[in-house]
C-alpha cells in the first residue's frame, strides 16, 4: 500500500479494494461463468468495473455491460469483424461507441463473458482497467497520425503509456478513476481542459533548436462540480510523456482522498494544493523540467471530422462519419 490514511475513514469501496485488488477478479470471472449470476460474492460486483463490466439496471435481471478499450480510438478491419461478431452472437446486434473511444456492449450474461474475453484477445482487444479506480482508456483526437496540419504523431506515445498502465499494480489502485489524453493536433478535438492530465503540442527553443514537445494540464473533470484543468508551467519532450504521467498518478494515488467517492478525483487534490506546490511534488518524482514554450496557432476542428478530407499522406484522404448517439449495429 503506496498512501497511508485512517482505516476507519475510509469509504467502502476503499475497504473492499483492500480486501482484494480490482485486477484480482478475473479468476473469479470463468468460476461465476459456470456458476450464475446469483453466486457473484456482492463486494465483486465494484471489481468487476476493472475488467469493463457494470450491472445493468434492474440488477434482477441479471445483466452486464461491457466496456472495450481502443487505446487513442483505434480499431483495425480485424478486430471491428471481431466485435461485430460479438455483437451479433451476444447483443441482439447492437454496441455503442463511448465519448472516451471505447465500445460497449449491453445485455451480456455473465456466462457469456469467457467466450467473449477469449475472442476479443485472439484480435488484441482489452477490457483490462476499462473503468474501475485506475488509469482509464487513453484518448486522442481521431486523425493522429494521419492530420495534415500535426504536430507531431502522439500514438508511439499512446501505446507506451497503454502498455504501462495496463494491468500494473502500481496504479491498480487510485482514489478514483483517472483519465488521460494526448494530441499532437492543434484543434482541441481531446477537450484537454475536462481530463485529468492531458498533453498538448508545443514548442521550444532548447540550446538553439526548435523542439517538439507538450504542454501538460491537470485536474480537469466533469460530474458534479466540473473543473477546468490547470496548465502546469513545464514543457515536455516526448521521452517524458511517460515519467510525468506515472508521477502525476502516483501522486494521486498516495495523496488523492480516499474518505468520500464524490470527493476523490485528482482535482479536488489540485484545488487544495494549488498549482505551485503540486507543481514542486511532480518535479520531485520527475527530476527538472524545462519552462513552458509556444503553443502553434490553435484551429478550429468544426467540419475536420465529417466528409472527405486530405491526409499528410500524399495521394491518400480519410471519410469522417457522424454516428447518431454512438449507437451501432453489426
Amino acid at each position: 500500500m503506496k498512501w497511508q490514511q485512517d482505516i476507519s475513514k475510509l469509504n467502502n469501496v476503499e475497504k473492499i479494494k483492500l480486501e482484494k485488488d480490482g485486477l484480482d477478479v478475473i479468476h473469479d470471472i470463468e468460476r461465476y461463468a459456470e456458476l450464475g449470476f446469483a453466486a457473484i460474492d456482492p463486494a465483486d460486483f465494484d471489481r468487476l468495473k476493472w475488467y469493463g463490466l457494470y450491472v445493468q439496471r434492474p440488477k434482477s435481471e441479471g445483466l452486464f455491460m461491457l466496456r472495450v478499450k481502443l487505446p487513442g480510438g483505434g480499431l483495425t478491419a480485424g478486430q471491428a469483424r471481431a466485435v461485430a461478431a460479438i455483437a451479433k452472437d451476444y447483443t441482439q446486434d447492437r454496441l455503442a461507441i463511448t465519448t472516451r473511444q471505447s465500445l460497449q456492449f449491453h445485455g451480456l450474461k455473465v456466462e457469456f463473458l469467457p467466450d467473449i474475453f477469449k475472442r476479443l484477445n485472439e484480435v488484441g482487444l482489452s477490457v483490462v482497467e476499462a473503468a474501475g479506480d485506475c488509469p482509464r482508456n487513453i484518448v486522442s483526437t481521431p486523425l493522429a497520425g494521419i492530420d495534415k496540419d500535426e504536430v507531431l504523431d502522439p500514438r508511439p506515445l499512446i501505446t507506451e503509456l497503454n502498455q504501462f498502465f495496463e494491468g500494473n499494480r502500481e496504479f491498480s489502485n487510485l482514489p478514483r478513476k483517472f483519465k488521460i489524453a494526448i494530441t499532437g493536433s492543434v484543434d482541441n478535438s481531446i477537450f484537454a481542459q475536462i481530463n485529468d492530465l492531458a498533453f498538448v503540442p508545443a514548442v521550444k527553443e532548447i540550446e538553439g533548436q526548435s523542439v517538439l514537445g507538450f504542454h501538460v494540464l491537470a485536474g480537469g473533470g466533469l460530474s458534479a462540480k466540473p473543473a477546468l484543468a490547470i496548465k502546469l508551467d513545464v514543457f515536455v519532450r516526448p521521452e517524458q510523456v511517460l515519467p510525468v504521467a506515472s508521477a502525476t498518478a502516483a501522486l494521486f494515488r498516495d495523496y488523492g482522498y480516499r474518505e468520500s467517492r464524490h470527493h476523490a478525483r485528482l482535482k479536488y487534490l489540485i484545488q487544495d494544493w494549488g498549482k505551485e506546490k503540486f507543481t514542486a511534488e511532480l518535479l520531485a518524482l520527475t527530476g527538472p523540467l524545462h519552462t513552458p514554450g509556444e503553443e502553434p496557432a490553435a484551429k478550429s476542428a468544426e467540419g475536420l471530422f465529417y466528409g472527405i478530407h486530405q491526409q499528410k499522406q500524399p495521394g491518400l484522404n480519410y471519410a469522417g462519419l457522424a454516428i447518431p448517439a454512438g449507437q451501432l449495429t453489426a
